[in-house]
């Protein structure tokens, strides 16, 4: 054999052996856990659970479904590429997973979502570890940005123009406009209006580059990386997402390159007063933090309730327009105390919450071996271990039935023990933002058409979440008529 053939033969008996090597170490940490009595879904070589996650998603479904039909269990085990990824199932392993207090231990941040939204704002605190320099007085400067009167005002103002905009006949893709509704809210928020209105280059699926708005930009480009970034191969191996092998890739990242660099500009000039921009570039500049972190921890939070905040209203919207709840819309749409109709509007969307949570929380890692007991069961994780909350497991643990009821100050028990937002020093810093906007699109929407209807009930596997495809086609009138016997209160409670 001539010796130019001995360095690719070489090479590829190297490949082969670390591939092996890694094979049989995913065998020997799955045999662990089992004996600590793990359950373990149903996997195949490399792949993982991968084809059933595939199946899901094919029907607007995430991955969190693939482990809601499990024994009696605290912890259910999967394989992603070549990581042991578990998923905690129930309320007892979440608190467990999200509370360093109990253990004495942090799980920290090693998220997939790196080689997908990621990818437009690698520095953000979203994907840095909580030991990260000046990683809290980050997430304090931009709490001093979540101004709620500001965005309710700023989320009132569009909402009713949006509402207000369209009415009867052919129907309307309420998807399309709740998405402009988000869009719109979030770039004023955080930019200031006239610098979300500046345009930028932008490369379309055609491949043709035209300038468009940069919140239209940010938010089709954020969208797409979370959809590329969910491809079969792409899932079994993160970083596959960021390798520019497609036209896909190559058009993502020549539009995450464009979506930087005008920021990069945008940052030299001065912020609109009240934005988030201001107090996050007034507060890090102090600290000599990097404008590339700034700007990455504001990309962040223009798009955090983008997708998250739009499934949100789609979802609600949903449930409450059945005709089977339709006491919760009449409830609403006629309740004579304008305080009473923000309660019952509440109470609608933390149980689409509930029953829909847009996604999953962001993937966490054990750092150092962590030992935790759970109602006497005992486990030791191992480092490098991937695991995380279920979301939809721990919401299931109520039911499937619609009943906002649970969520109104008047029922009885506490509150059902949900985290669509996380919990915890991870948690989502912008839930309150995102609650602001879906309550108010929703409370307008439902005032100024309670005679909306949805018209494409027949359609299959309709699910609302941040990898869904699912459409919401609404006709405005002709179909439901007031109760008068019902209005202003909803006819489960007390009157």
């Amino acid at each position: 054999m001539r010796p130019v053939v001995y360095v690719p033969v070489a090479a590829a008996g190297a490949a082969t052996l670390a591939l092996a090597a890694k094979a049989a170490r995913t065998v020997r940490e799955r045999r662990y856990y089992e004996k600590q009595g793990v359950v373990f879904s149903r996997t195949y070589p490399l792949i993982g659970s991968e084809t059933d996650v595939s199946s899901l998603i094919n029907r607007n479904k995430t991955r969190d479904y693939l482990y809601l039909d499990r024994p009696a269990t605290d912890f259910i085990g999967s394989i992603r590429g070549f990581d042991i990824q578990l998923y905690g199932v129930n309320r007892k392993t979440a608190e467990v997973l999200v509370n360093p207090a109990i253990t004495g231990k942090n799980i920290d941040r090693d998220t997939p979502a790196l080689y997908s939204f990621g990818q437009l704002s690698p520095s953000a605190m979203t994907f840095q570890k909580i030991t990260t320099e000046h990683f809290g007085d980050r997430k304090r400067n931009l709490g001093k940005g979540f101004d709620q009167e500001r965005i309710g005002g700023i989320a009132a103002k569009r909402s009713a123009e949006l509402c207000a905009s369209f009415g009867g006949g052919a129907p309307i893709d309420l998807k399309r406009i709740v998405g402009d509704y988000t869009q719109d809210v979030m770039g004023e928020f955080v930019w200031g209006r006239d610098a979300m209105r500046l345009t930028v280059a932008y490369k379309d699926k055609a491949g043709r580059v035209s300038r468009v708005p940069f919140m239209f930009a940010l938010n089709e480009t954020f969208t797409h990386l979370r959809f590329y970034s969910n491809r079969f191969w792409n899932r079994v191996h993160f970083p596959a997402a960021t390798w520019p092998v497609t036209r896909e890739a190559r058009r993502l990242q020549h539009n995450i390159r464009q979506l930087q660099n005008h920021l990069a500009e945008v940052l030299r000039g001065t912020p609109g007063p009240g934005t988030v921009w201001e107090q996050v570039a007034l507060g890090n500049e102090k600290l000599g933090i990097a404008t590339e972190i700034i700007r990455d921890d504001l990309l962040t939070a223009s798009i955090a309730g983008l997708d998250t905040v739009q499934n949100t209203i789609l979802a609600t919207l949903w449930y409450v327009l059945q005709p089977d709840n339709a006491k919760w819309r009449q409830a609403i749409a006629y309740a004579d105390d304008e305080s009473r109709r923000n309660e019952l509007v509440e109470a609608c969307v933390s149980e689409s919450l509930r029953l829909s949570p847009p996604g999953s929380v962001i993937n966490n890692k054990v750092i150092e071996d962590l030992a935790m007991e759970v109602e006497g069961r005992k486990y030791v994780l191992r480092k490098g271990t991937r695991v995380m909350p279920n979301i939809h497991a721990v919401h299931a643990e109520y039911g499937d039935a619609f009943e906002p009821e649970r969520f109104l100050p008047e029922s009885k028990g506490a509150e059902p023990y949900v985290m669509p937002f996380g919990k915890g020093r991870r948690s989502c810093p912008g839930r309150n933002l995102g609650m602001v906007m879906a309550k108010t699109f929703v409370g307008r929407f439902l005032t100024t058409h309670p005679d909306a209807w949805i018209a494409n009930t027949a359609d299959r596997d309709v699910h609302f979440n941040n990898l869904s495809q699912s459409q919401l086609m609404i006709v405005i009138g002709g179909r439901w008529e007031r109760d008068d016997t019902a209005a202003g209160v909803c006819p489960v409670m007390p009157a």
